[in-house]
C-alpha cells in the first residue's frame, strides 16, 4: 500500500525525481554527442600560419606563442603575470555517511577566473584573440596546500605555446582592447567551437573528447537509473515489458 504524503504518494515523488533525472541524462548525452562532433571537426582541420589567417574568413585555427597585447593580469595566489587564469580554494572535510563511516572530500570555498585579450604569434605574424567567450584549456601552474586548505591556479602566461580555434571577427564588433588591430579571433556561429588551449591541437582534441565522454557516461547512467527506478517502483510496468527479478 502506498504511503500518502498529503495528496502525493511516494510513487509519484519517485516518478517525478526519475523524470527529472532522465531529462537531465538525455540532455547530457546530447551535449556529449555534439561535443564529439566538434572535436572531430577540430581534428580534421589543420592550423594555418598566422600570416595567412588574415586572408581567411569564417573559422580560423592557429598555433603559436601567447604574448601580451595591451595589458596583463595578476593571478590571485601566485601573483604571476598572466593572460588568462582560473583559481580555486578548497577545504578538506570529513563527513560521516549513513553507514557511520567517515568520507573525505574537498569542498570549494572560492573559485573564479579572468582573461585579457592577447596576441598569438608565430614566425609569419600575430593575431589578437579575445578569449572572453572562449572555453579555456588551462594547465595547472600553481598548487599549494597548507593544512586542510588547498589553493590552485591554472593559467596561460606570456610565452606559453597555445592552440586557438574560433571565428575571424571585425574589431568594430567588440569593446575589447585590441589596439589598432582591425580583426581578431573570437566567438561566432561559423566556427565549430571557440577554444583557447595551453598546448597544441592534440591537447585541444583530447580535452574535448574527455569532456564529451564524461557527459555521455553520466547522462547514460542517469537514464539507466531512471529506467531501473521506474521498473522497480512500478512492477506492473516491468511485467508489461516482460522484465522480472527487479
Amino acid at each position: 500500500m502506498s504511503t500518502v504524503i498529503g495528496p502525493v504518494t511516494e510513487e509519484m515523488l519517485v516518478l517525478a525525481v526519475g523524470v527529472v533525472a532522465a531529462i537531465l541524462g538525455v540532455y547530457l548525452v546530447l551535449w556529449g554527442v555534439i561535443g564529439f562532433r566538434r572535436a572531430i571537426a577540430v581534428w580534421r582541420s589543420d592550423p594555418v600560419p598566422i600570416g595567412e589567417a588574415y586572408r581567411s574568413d569564417g573559422t580560423i585555427e592557429v598555433e603559436g606563442t601567447a604574448e601580451e597585447l595591451s595589458r596583463t593580469l595578476r593571478s590571485p595566489y601566485d601573483n604571476a603575470r598572466t593572460l588568462a587564469y582560473s583559481y580555486s580554494k578548497k577545504r578538506k572535510e570529513r563527513e560521516q555517511n549513513e553507514d557511520g563511516e567517515y568520507e573525505t572530500e574537498w569542498k570549494t570555498l572560492d573559485s573564479g577566473g579572468e582573461s585579457a585579450p592577447f596576441l598569438v604569434t608565430d614566425d609569419t605574424g600575430s593575431v589578437p584573440v579575445d578569449p572572453a567567450a572562449a572555453t579555456l584549456g588551462l594547465d595547472t601552474e600553481y598548487s599549494n596546500r597548507t593544512g586542510d586548505i588547498k589553493k590552485t591556479e591554472s593559467r596561460i602566461d606570456p610565452g606559453d605555446g597555445i592552440h586557438v580555434i574560433g571565428q575571424k571577427r571585425s574589431a568594430v564588433e567588440t569593446d575589447a582592447e585590441l589596439d589598432d588591430h582591425r580583426t581578431y579571433i573570437g566567438d561566432g556561429r561559423e566556427a565549430p567551437t571557440f577554444r583557447v588551449t595551453d598546448g597544441g591541437e592534440l591537447e585541444t582534441v583530447a580535452r574535448m573528447f574527455g569532456r564529451s565522454l564524461g557527459s555521455v557516461v553520466l547522462g547514460a547512467a542517469l537514464v539507466v537509473g531512471f529506467g531501473y527506478l521506474v521498473l522497480s517502483s512500478f512492477p506492473g510496468i516491468a511485467a508489461a515489458f516482460g522484465v522480472s527479478g527487479i
